[in-house]
């Protein structure tokens, strides 16, 4: 078992330094550290908030169910973070290029990747012709937090997989 362990743990962190250093270029410098944020809270909960206090009925009720789903992963993220209690990967390995240093020391899993896919999926369940769309913008987000330095390829994949598990709840409840 322990060599499982090991050999999951050396592929996460293989994949790591392929996105983090391999495709590393001027023109990702420029764009990943922008599009992280996309997951952040200020983002997420500016587009849930306009959606349940500007919009119409319809805008309205999917608004809510961001809102649910956002808040009930972001609860469940935090509980797994202090639970688990990784350290980040630029806290843990060597040549970590860190563009965007986050405001919490834990890593597991990703917050924003749970964030924006919780509110990307909430949008495509609602408008199918958006789903291309909003699941383009929570990968590239995914993406970029092992780019900027501060998650593991296994932080983000657990914090998609929350996102889109609460999104599916919330989306039930509508």
């Amino acid at each position: 078992m322990n060599r499982i362990i090991k050999a999951i743990i050396n592929r996460d962190i293989q994949l790591f330094y392929l996105i983090n250093r391999k495709i590393k270029c001027r023109l990702l410098d420029l764009i990943m550290p922008r599009i992280t944020h996309l997951g952040g809270a200020i983002f997420t909960f500016t587009v849930t908030f306009l959606l349940v206090f500007f919009g119409g009925a319809q805008f309205r009720q999917v608004g809510w169910e961001a809102m649910i789903a956002l808040v009930s992963s972001g609860i469940f993220v935090q509980l797994a973070k202090y639970t688990f209690n990784r350290s980040r990967p630029y806290e843990a390995l060597e040549k970590v290029n860190l563009t965007t240093p986050p405001f919490d020391v834990r890593s597991f899993p990703s917050g924003h990747t749970t964030a924006i896919f919780s509110v990307a999926m909430v949008l495509g369940f609602n408008f199918p012709s958006f789903y291309p769309v909003s699941q383009t913008i929570a990968g590239l987000v995914a993406v970029s937090r092992a780019y900027v330095g501060v998650h593991y390829p296994s932080d983000i994949i657990t914090g998609a997989l929350i996102g889109i598990y609460f999104s599916n709840w919330a989306h039930g409840l509508f």
